[in-house]
């Protein structure tokens, strides 16, 4: 009888792009070479966090806390080196990479990643994105008392506690993520862990000042409005930075609502107009940019018909309260009127005159001759908007207000002033969504100390490093090559989201047969995409 060669068919798909980024940018070296080898380890720190970004990369909806089931039936030796099973990649292997991490600091060490991925992969930085998100902890955790700072750098254990809550989940305690991210691509740069009650005001600016030198700053520095303030403008001295002024300053809320006239505008990108001032807040010299939306001041107009209606309805409950009343003369009443007509935010109450009514000891038609108890006086009046304070609201719809103390209009324009601060939506913003996003299920963690959340955090941003950099890198390789892949509708793209690339590769698998390896379903497109990336060893190219 004629026995059946052995066969064994591996899931391979995207995991050979991922694997590939992580070797160009060195990551299993740098990392090993900070936290050292331990005896009898047979894997070491750096290959376990290689598999674990392979897992968190994979967008199977496979949690990282489930570590060792993501890799049974993933050829394993192929993606990570010789004699590495699917059973060395336990929770125990992964829970041991994380204490080690921490170890080494999280911050420092990830660092180090991004300057070794910036000299594989040499990218532009014109511009730094400041921001940071919360990610909610499942279990029990202490008061969130025990975190405590060292003398150092970093925190040696950050607070597990409540605070503002980017998840609207402000029953479940929290830490919070702090990325810097490059304009090009929005790759990260640094991450930090922070306390779950954490400050933007008073976090931001000294982990820029802190990691100066290490970041190898861009031109300019590009945070929100939550760091505006003096003690900061001080702290940034030797940066450029672009700021949004927050609108509750009161030089900001006279300009916002400032009547201007039309030809001191001046068109900035397309739907956008704006207009200079110069200012000294905080003792910093600086330029603010008035800028003014279309597309804002359209959406704001709706809000705005919205907030009428409610206005409205509370001004009649005022109006009904007022004509319910009696005063002891025309006067009081109309005194009463026009306080109560000031503090309306939309609407006026127009005064119609006074109604007389007499009171009399009795009840029923009162005698002839005689004199009633007392005259009180009843308001007349009626609601309507008040033309004056709609204009008023309307004259702020769709602005908002950006600041720079780069004075250089040449070398900073205003249009590049509003376009760097635009920037922050599709980078740092971009960054957080990506991590957020149900399929990379890290959105949530369950682990039972604070230091493996932390370390956790710095693995949930290499992965965003590693896949914002992959994008950019295949984008610009396909440009240059004059190449393209297959759009979701078949067209041909130069542009393709990572995540697509991803989903071409869904149906790639690794056979071995008789001895010998085989890729099945490789097509020309995903021949492509592996080259460019420098994949080829994983899809038995070279």
């Amino acid at each position: 009888m004629e026995t059946t060669p052995n066969l064994q068919v591996y899931d391979l798909g995207h995991l050979g792009l991922v694997a590939s980024i992580l070797d160009q940018i060195g990551l299993v070296q740098t990392v090993d070479r900070f936290v050292g080898p331990r005896p009898g380890e047979k894997v070491s720190t750096g290959m376990a966090l290689k598999a674990a970004i392979l897992n968190a990369l994979g967008f199977v909806t496979s949690p990282l806390y489930l570590f060792g089931h993501f890799f049974q039936g993933k050829p394993t030796e192929l993606l990570l080196g010789p004699g590495i099973t699917p059973e060395l990649l336990n929770d125990d292997r992964m829970g041991r990479m994380l204490d080690s991490l921490y170890a080494a600091g999280v911050t420092e060490l990830f660092v180090e990643v991004a300057k070794s991925a910036r000299r594989a992969f040499p990218f532009p930085v014109r511009a730094l994105h400041v921001d940071s998100t919360s990610f909610h902890v499942h279990g029990v955790y202490g008061s969130g008392e025990e975190g405590q700072t060292d003398t150092g750098d970093e925190p040696l254990v950050i607070r597990l506690t409540h605070g503002y809550s980017r998840d609207h989940r402000p029953d479940l305690k929290q830490w919070v993520m702090n990325l810097i991210c490059a304009d090009t691509g929005g790759i990260p740069l640094l991450f930090a862990p922070g306390d779950g009650n954490q400050s933007d005001q008073e976090a931001l600016v000294p982990l820029l000042a802190r990691y100066r030198q290490s970041l190898e700053l861009g031109e300019v520095v590009v945070l929100d409005g939550a760091s505006y303030s003096q003690e900061n403008l001080g702290a940034l001295r030797g940066f450029s930075w672009v700021m949004r002024v927050p609108a509750t300053l009161k030089e900001a809320k006279v300009l916002l609502r400032e009547e201007l006239p039309q030809e001191a505008w001046r068109p900035l990108l397309p739907g956008y107009r704006g207009l200079e001032v110069e200012s000294e807040y905080g003792g910093v010299r600086q330029r603010w940019l008035l800028v003014e939306s279309q597309e804002r001041a359209r959406m704001e107009e709706a809000s705005l018909q919205q907030r009428i209606a409610r206005a409205e309805g509370e001004a009649r409950k005022v109006l009904g309260r007022l004509t319910a009343r009696t005063f002891a003369c025309e006067a009081d009443a109309r005194r009463a009127l026009s306080e109560a007509s000031g503090r309306l935010p939309l609407h006026r109450l127009v005064y119609l005159g006074v109604q007389e009514e007499r009171q009399w000891e009795r009840v029923g038609r009162p005698r002839k001759g005689e004199r009633p108890l007392a005259v009180v006086y009843r308001l007349r009046a009626r609601l309507e908007v008040d033309q004056e304070k709609l204009e008023r609201a309307r004259r702020g719809l769709g602005r908002f207000l950006l600041a720079t103390n780069v004075l250089d209009r040449e070398g900073l324009p205003p249009q590049e002033v509003l376009r760097r601060y635009k920037d922050q939506a599709r980078t740092v913003e971009r960054g957080f969504r990506f991590l957020k996003d149900p399929l990379f299920f890290a959105e949530s963690t369950f682990l039972k100390r604070p230091e493996r959340v932390m370390a956790l955090g710095m693995v949930m941003a290499l992965a965003l490093l590693v896949y914002a950099l992959g994008e950019w890198a295949l984008r610009r390789r396909l440009w240059e090559a004059g190449s393209s892949l297959p759009d979701q509708k078949g067209r041909p793209t130069a542009k393709p989201t990572l995540r697509w690339v991803f989903q071409l590769f869904m149906w790639v698998r690794l056979v071995e047969l008789g001895g010998r390896w085989f890729v099945l379903n490789l097509a020309p497109h995903h021949e492509t995409a592996a080259r460019l990336l420098g994949a080829g060893r994983y899809y038995l190219l070279e």
